[in-house]
């Protein structure tokens, strides 16, 4: 029956669903979203194409990760946690597969594409509008239309207030997303994958701008540093080929970068937006409200105040992250392993006089592997981390001559190393959530096919 439809079609379906996710199926306790259960789609290209998969430096590669994992589940008291990090893995490779073996030009061409696009301009916007609005975030969160979005058992947990996330932070916003740090890296790929994949240079930059907006709109502070250290690195490369098609691509990012961190982080547009809603608020009649009032923006000294405060905790984190790697170098500590050591060690600073909320993960994503699953893991992963640098660098080298291919094989680049360092201060993972992980194997699977100068297949 598969066969019948094709493969582009598939794979389109399978992106699509990846952007609202649709928690609609529960089991046991457990919800289901569309998304994860629709790569069933996908399961035919993965057993036609399993000896060339099997070779593979990127799957063979993430198969020795997925059996360190299996590995640790032996001494880890949150098995679950376990499989549900290696179900998301296997998930990457049947994506990579497909995307892999596809048609990229009958796909672009796809329904499914054009109602992607769509939704990922919706969802810029409504981060927008969150971040000017946060009481509209607030109350769509905990409103019964969310739960479609967002695991029901996580928007329970912010409702009672079991789950803790920086959603309802007035000087945040993430949309569709409970944290604003995964939302900004999700953003951001998506921005750089329209850089990537359309072919005209004006229509790319013009779907990438209200995407760049909405990153800057979630208020993080680590995709600021990502994007000037983008901007440099791309700089960087120009020089380095001598190729004037991407010193242009670095200057308009580096321009829209700059016009960006002038609005967001000058105290000039604030201060019109406290105008405009200090006269609404004189004109509109006072109403009892058994809400205290929100907190005033930040202006930039509080916003680099609030980054001091991010780095401290991120230290204080790392710390014990350090002290639980000299007691089990090798093992771990095993899924679920971090959460009963992290409390421990929060009484402990407290003891001291020192301030940290219990509950923080690592903060890392090297640091998240070795407590799941060991040093064997963090192996694995740095050797793949290694060979996505080598197949970019060797899909940017081949492509240098040609203004689309040039500009695919960066921006493509760009959004695998644009999750990468988010994980290495975030929370976002090697491969990203449940949104990014579908995303970063289409990612991969391009620039894999751009390095092979597979160019007809890949642009």
């Amino acid at each position: 029956m598969m066969s019948l439809v094709s493969l582009e079609s598939r794979l389109g379906v399978v992106l699509l669903l990846s952007l609202p996710q649709l928690f609609v199926i529960e089991t046991m306790g457990m919800w289901l979203p569309l998304a994860l259960v629709s790569v069933v789609l996908l399961l035919p290209e993965s057993i036609i194409h399993l000896k060339a998969l099997v070779k593979d430096k990127t799957v063979l590669l993430l198969i020795g990760l997925i059996m360190a994992q299996c590995l640790s589940l032996v001494w880890s008291v949150d098995r679950v946690l376990g499989i549900k990090v290696i179900i998301y893995e296997a998930v990457f490779i049947v994506v990579f597969s497909a995307a892999k073996y596809c048609d990229w030009g009958s796909l672009k061409r796809q329904p499914t594409m054009w109602a992607f696009s769509i939704g990922c301009c919706l969802l810029a916007g409504f981060v927008i509008v969150c971040r000017v609005f946060p009481e509209l975030e607030k109350t769509f969160l905990l409103s019964e239309w969310s739960g479609i979005f967002i695991n029901p058992n996580v928007q329970q947990g912010l409702a009672d207030g079991s789950i803790r996330n920086n959603a309802f932070d007035p000087v945040k916003a993430g949309g569709i997303f409970v944290n604003a740090n995964v939302a900004s890296c999700y953003l951001g790929m998506l921005s750089l994958c329209a850089l990537a994949c359309i072919r005209r240079p004006r229509l790319a930059w013009g779907i990438s701008l209200p995407l760049l907006v909405a990153v800057f709109s979630t208020g993080s502070k680590t995709a600021t540093i990502l994007l000037i250290g983008l901007t440099i690195v791309y700089l960087v490369v120009a020089l380095v080929l001598k190729n004037i098609l991407a010193a242009r691509m670095a200057l308009a990012l580096g321009v829209m970068v700059a016009s960006m961190m002038m609005l967001f982080y000058s105290p000039i547009p604030q201060q019109l937006v406290d105008k405009i809603t200090s006269q609404e608020t004189s004109q509109a009649p006072t109403l009892p409200s058994a809400s205290p009032p929100l907190p005033d923006e930040p202006g930039p000294r509080e916003t680099l105040d609030n980054a001091e405060d991010s780095m401290s905790s991120r230290l204080l984190i790392w710390q014990y992250g350090l002290e639980a790697f000299e007691e089990r170098p090798l093992m771990g500590q095993g899924y679920g392993g971090w959460q009963q050591g992290f409390s421990s060690y929060v009484k402990r600073l407290r003891e001291e006089g020192v301030e940290l909320r219990d509950g923080f993960p690592p903060h890392n994503t090297f640091i998240y592997l070795w407590s799941q699953s060991g040093a064997l893991s963090v192996l694995f992963a740095t050797l793949l981390l290694l060979y996505w640098s080598g197949i970019s660098l060797s899909a940017i080298g081949k492509n240098r001559e040609k203004e689309h291919g040039l500009r695919m094989a960066m921006a493509l680049a760009g959004a695998w190393v644009w999750l990468t360092v988010h994980g290495m201060g975030d929370n976002t993972g090697l491969l990203g959530d449940a949104h990014q992980v579908t995303l970063l194997a289409v990612i991969i699977a391009g620039i894999d096919n751009l390095s092979e100068r597979k160019r007809a297949s890949a642009a």
